[in-house]
């Protein structure tokens, strides 16, 4: 893989998903790096709060331990508050020396200067560019030089109650949106409040985006430099979707994320396509679910990309670069990659460990084998306006009966075009 070239991927919704990664403060509040005794301690904000929080604060400690030369200093907060806080604390000159951010959050930082470019990583003695989440990379790529090295990565996948299905008689899981259709007709229940699927319209990965790519539609193109949310292909799979959730009602309408899965946590929904974050909580609730692929449309299989990535201070030290890279090379070891899968249910970075080394996990094991994925509007500085300000409302009125896609989606795919312009 070419590191030095745009990206035709494009990246997910930023502040909600990286609710899934979570992680741990400890040491001082200190956000520079430092050299005192021969030992060079640098600093690590991230927003890892929730049950994969002991896994990173676990990772960490070793490699606190594994050597005396470097120290991570490490600090938590809430997704919100990090994003609110890192451009203030990089201009006062009191930013950390490495953070980790949403892949979709990465140009704006680049255009404020407070990263500098890690091409010289892959260059080094860390690990095979070749060996990991290629689409992290291609997201983390701006204006030909790279600014990331994967730290979490997931695909997502399609969730079913096997359970549900079974007592409607429907064979799972779907392995074609034709399939996938049906089923979610067959299984919606209105007798019994059961929908067939949960399809949320923000503050989740974007079902939406999959409908559209697997039927050879989308909302930029490839290379970023046109919206492709008002081609046919995009307009009937909206369509058809939209269409299935009014009548015969196979979701809600106007669902976050968060109503998304307690929807299928509670049973109430027959399938659902998720990250590996939701599957403890869905094995606590007892639900008897499988883990399959997105099913494939007439177009293309993919799925929505997820990626939270490690980036370098622009002011850090030579010293400090040092120390930043060998944690990145600790981390993507397959030593640390293998326990971080097998304890939080994610795929390893390493696509040279086997998903049979994590049976031990049945969700690692699952998501581990899933590798094709894109992401969804990454790369693009003004991501959050196209879409919250266009994708996300146009999205809803069609699925509120307030417009059809063919009228409402060319005149949003002319807005979006207008963004990416400026």
């Amino acid at each position: 893989m070419a590191l030095h070239k745009k990206s035709p991927l494009a990246v997910p919704l930023a502040a909600g998903l990286a609710l899934a990664l979570a992680a741990c403060s400890g040491g001082s509040d200190s956000s520079t790096g430092s050299e005192e005794g021969g030992v060079t301690t640098i600093t690590f904000w991230n927003s890892y709060t929730a049950s994969d929080r002991p896994f990173v604060e676990e990772l960490v400690k070793r490699f606190n331990d594994s050597q005396d030369d470097y120290r991570i200093d490490m600090t938590i907060q809430p997704g919100d508050v990090l994003t609110d806080t890192l451009l203030p604390a990089y201009q006062a000159g009191e930013g950390p020396t490495l953070v980790t951010l949403d892949a979709s959050l990465v140009p704006s930082f680049v255009e404020q200067g407070v990263f500098q470019p890690v091409d010289d990583f892959y260059e080094g003695n860390g690990p095979d560019p070749e060996t990991l989440p290629q689409a992290s990379l291609e997201a983390t790529t701006y204006e030909g030089e790279q600014y990331g090295i994967p730290f979490g990565a997931t695909p997502t996948m399609l969730y079913w109650n096997k359970t549900l299905f079974e007592e409607a008689g429907v064979a799972g899981p779907p392995t074609t949106m034709d399939e996938m259709a049906d089923a979610a007709v067959a299984l919606t229940d209105p007798a019994k409040d059961q929908y067939g699927i949960a399809i949320a319209d923000r503050e989740a990965p974007s079902a939406w985006a999959v409908f559209m790519w697997a039927n050879g539609g989308g909302i930029v193109s490839d290379d970023r430099t046109e919206s492709t949310f008002g081609d046919p292909e995009s307009i009937e799979a909206v369509d058809r979707w939209a269409t299935l959730m009014r009548d015969p009602g196979v979701s809600p309408v106007g669902m976050n994320g968060v109503d998304g899965d307690n929807l299928f946590g509670s049973g109430k929904a027959a399938m659902l396509i998720n990250g590996p974050w939701v599957s403890a909580g869905f094995t606590e609730a007892g639900l008897d679910y499988g883990i399959a692929p997105v099913p494939a449309g007439a177009a293309e299989q993919t799925s929505v990309a997820i990626s939270t990535n490690l980036h370098l201070n622009a002011e850090a030290s030579d010293a400090e670069k040092e120390a930043a890279y060998a944690f990145a090379r600790f981390w993507n070891s397959e030593e640390s990659q293998t326990f971080w899968s097998v304890s939080t249910g994610y795929p390893p970075n390493l696509s040279t460990i086997d998903p049979s080394a994590l049976a031990e996990n049945p969700t690692a094991e699952a998501f581990a084998g899933e590798t094709n994925s894109r992401f969804y509007l990454g790369g693009l500085e003004n991501y959050s306006q196209i879409d919250t300000d266009v994708v996300v409302p146009t999205i809803q009125r069609i699925t509120a009966d307030e417009g059809t896609a063919a009228d409402l989606m060319p005149e949003a795919s002319d807005q979006i075009d207008a963004l990416l312009q400026d």
